[in-house]
């Protein structure tokens, strides 16, 4: 058994704004950025495919996890071979998700899929760790995601930046297909939209995406228990996290900037998980007066990833692209090596530049 690897992948490394190196996205398999295709497309390559690997992005979230299990099931339930892949085991509460239990992280190398789909990924390095996969013959490559940085990196590619989620996008390939729909699939799907609009309170909340919640709940979906079960369902170990994390955050730029830091030792005092971090961000963003949160979490020696959120006046997906990551207007981040306190440096300085309207 082995991983894949999507060694075609191009990367570059750019700089900083103060000059520091990082990497940042490739421009995919070919070299070249392919155009928008329609769902339509998607759904004949879909038809036609006997076997199909569906992926996500590395950590990944509730769209990530719930738009790969709601189209897999409809696609299991289409007879397709279908393969569910993660980096990582999932852990709580992702892993009480319907059909959680028969992803794996493994494949056999000398396994060959028609088509493989990336689901909710800005960039092919962001499916991260995938080691191993043969390089003759090549699949097609299927990108469905929302993000508005996504370097279009398929063969064919649906990404819609209005979109709420990419749960949203899954549905809408399953309705086009005519592919079965189940309480399973209903219920993942749900999980996905109802975790991208933050319970459908952010303003990426649309028409669109309330009708479909709306259908979905037809098939028995309960938004209470789903939300129990995903959002609502605090450890004690997520607690104890929670106060320590509380206890670190700090102001910059007149209040404007809320920060918030993770270290390793933290988790390891709580006994928590990584997944237990999810939503803090959301703490300093919550204080009046701050336009951009952030959450930096230690992820090795001198590795960290800055999740941002922005209260509407900044692009923070714009603000992340400077550090070679990306995201959504409202939140996004980016991962980057080097001492703490540098890091920090740089970025209060740029995150500050576009509060002060001089991002250009």
């Amino acid at each position: 058994m082995t991983k894949l690897d999507f060694s075609f992948a191009n990367s570059e490394t750019r700089k900083t704004p103060s000059g520091r190196e990082v990497q940042a996205r490739g421009k995919g398999r070919l070299g070249i950025r392919s155009t928008k295709v329609s769902s339509v497309r998607i759904t004949t390559v879909l038809k036609q495919a006997k076997s199909l690997l569906l992926v996500t992005h590395k950590e990944p979230d509730a769209d990530g996890i719930g738009s790969m299990l709601g189209l897999g099931k409809s696609l299991l339930n289409a007879k397709k071979d279908v393969i569910l892949l993660t980096e990582e085991p999932l852990s709580a509460p992702f892993d009480l998700l319907k059909g959680s239990g028969g992803i794996v992280q493994n494949l056999d190398a000398k396994r060959h899929f028609d088509a493989v789909v990336a689901l909710d990924c800005g960039e092919i390095r962001r499916l991260g760790g995938l080691r191993g996969f043969p390089s003759v013959p090549k699949p097609l490559i299927i990108n469905i995601d929302h993000h508005e940085t996504n370097d279009l990196f398929g063969d064919l590619n649906y990404v819609d930046a209005g979109s709420s989620s990419t749960g949203e996008l899954v549905y809408e390939v399953i309705k086009v297909a005519g592919f079965p729909m189940d309480f399973d699939v209903a219920e993942n799907i749900f999980a996905a939209i109802q975790a991208d609009t933050g319970s459908f309170r952010y303003d990426n909340t649309t028409p669109a995406s309330l009708k479909i919640a709306a259908e979905i709940m037809a098939y028995g979906v309960s938004p209470w228990e789903l939300s129990r079960k995903l959002i609502d369902g605090y450890s004690v170990a997520r607690l104890k996290l929670l106060e320590m994390a509380l206890s670190t955050i700090e102001f910059h730029h007149g209040g404007k900037i809320g920060m918030m830091i993770l270290p390793l030792e933290m988790f390891e005092r709580a006994l928590a998980n990584r997944s237990d971090s999810e939503r803090f961000v959301d703490y300093p963003r919550f204080v009046s007066g701050v336009e951009i949160a952030i959450l930096i979490r230690e992820r090795g020696e001198s590795h960290y990833k800055f999740s941002l959120r922005s209260n509407g006046k900044v692009n923070v997906a714009q603000l992340a692209s400077r550090f070679g990551g990306g995201g959504h207007a409202r939140a996004a981040g980016f991962e980057c090596r080097g001492s703490i306190g540098l890091l920090k440096e740089d970025f209060l300085k740029e995150a500050g530049r576009f509060l002060d309207g001089i991002s250009n």
